[in-house]
């Protein structure tokens, strides 16, 4: 066998002439698929990645077509793309090509259809790459960047649609991403909004900051965010990525930072937080983080549980469920068996 006869086989699985995919016939499409990806690493470990790279690209582009024309409701199809994206940075990693036909190759991905679904990161390819090929990748940026009518680097803050709006996210997206692997603390910021009044802006650039090894500049960029415009989900993912930061970086008020988030939102998760953070002296908060949370049972029987406490978590939902506010499954009549395997539906 050759590498030439297997080609065809194999990127079969990846073309199909349905015009009708509902979603029964999307996933069975993906199921094959799916199975075919392996294959694709087997050949180039028979034949070497440098002649599987072209097959994997035109893998690439069928599935993306068959994505195109079909229900896609459950993501199956969708997640046979990101298996072959994988792929092909492993295999550009293992033999690369030019940088010049790489670059190329990322950047017509980005900044076509494809780029509107997914998310092609040029912090793969880094070492496929090398310098040559970032320095010619971030030519070929300020290129496109020349032909917009307009760009600025940081977060726009309204969304705006015209027909250059991909192509400005395309750009901001790779200098965001330059700016991680160069480790610019400055860029980082200033590309993902971290000094904008946006909750949603500051977590991104927090997350893009400890990327590049900057914790004490993401544990403010947090802080900060938890205070400022936005959905309370966002300010509240901002508070959690602070305390997140803090017990990574084992400063002494890692404790006080998770308790001034579970105050404010008062989790299960968030709880954990504070009992991670806390250690020894937990014990000595335990039961007003437990009468915190009796405010929301389903957060109560959830924390309960997974700390283990079965009983308590029983009495509690029970309790709960005699308020309104939790109740269980199916009765209340449970052997010992059933209640440490029930998570119970607990509700305002």
């Amino acid at each position: 066998m050759t590498l030439a006869h297997d080609i065809p086989n194999v990127l079969a699985s990846f073309r199909t002439n349905r015009r009708d995919m509902w979603t029964r016939e999307a996933d069975e499409f993906a199921f094959e698929a799916e199975q075919t990806v392996p294959l694709l690493a087997d050949m180039a470990d028979d034949y070497g990645a440098a002649g599987v790279i072209p097959v994997v690209r035109n893998a690439i582009a069928s599935t993306f077509r068959v994505l195109m024309r079909a229900d896609d409701s459950n993501g199956s199809i969708q997640l046979v793309i990101h298996d072959l994206l994988n792929l092909h940075a492993e295999l550009c990693a293992q033999e690369p090509p030019t940088p010049a036909s790489l670059s190329s190759w990322i950047q017509k991905q980005q900044f076509g259809e494809i780029g509107g679904y997914f998310s092609i990161d040029v912090a793969d390819y880094e070492e496929a790459l090398g310098e040559r090929g970032l320095a010619r990748f971030e030519a070929q940026l300020d290129m496109r960047r020349a032909d917009l009518s307009s760009f600025t680097e940081s977060p726009e803050l309204a969304f705006t649609h015209d027909d250059e709006w991909h192509a400005r996210h395309a750009l901001r997206y790779n200098l965001q991403r330059l700016a991680v692997l160069r480790e610019d603390e400055e860029a980082i910021v200033r590309t993902h909004g971290g000094d904008l009044p946006r909750a949603p802006l500051r977590a991104a650039a927090a997350k893009a900051l400890t990327d590049a090894g900057f914790i004490d500049r993401a544990i403010d960029v947090a802080h900060e965010g938890m205070r400022l415009d936005g959905g309370d989900f966002q300010q509240q993912e901002c508070g959690e990525l602070w305390v997140e930061l803090v017990m990574q970086a084992g400063t002494e008020d890692a404790a006080a930072a998770a308790f001034e988030v579970f105050e404010r939102w008062p989790t299960a998760a968030n709880a954990r937080a504070w009992q991670v953070a806390a250690s020894d002296a937990w014990r000595l908060n335990r039961e007003a983080a437990i009468a915190r949370l009796r405010e929301r049972a389903w957060e109560l029987t959830t924390y309960l549980l997974d700390d283990g406490d079965v009983e308590r978590s029983w009495h509690e939902a029970l309790h709960a469920a005699e308020g309104g506010r939790c109740s269980p499954a199916n009765g209340t009549n449970w052997s010992p068996a059933t209640r440490r395997s029930t998570r119970w539906r607990c509700f305002r």
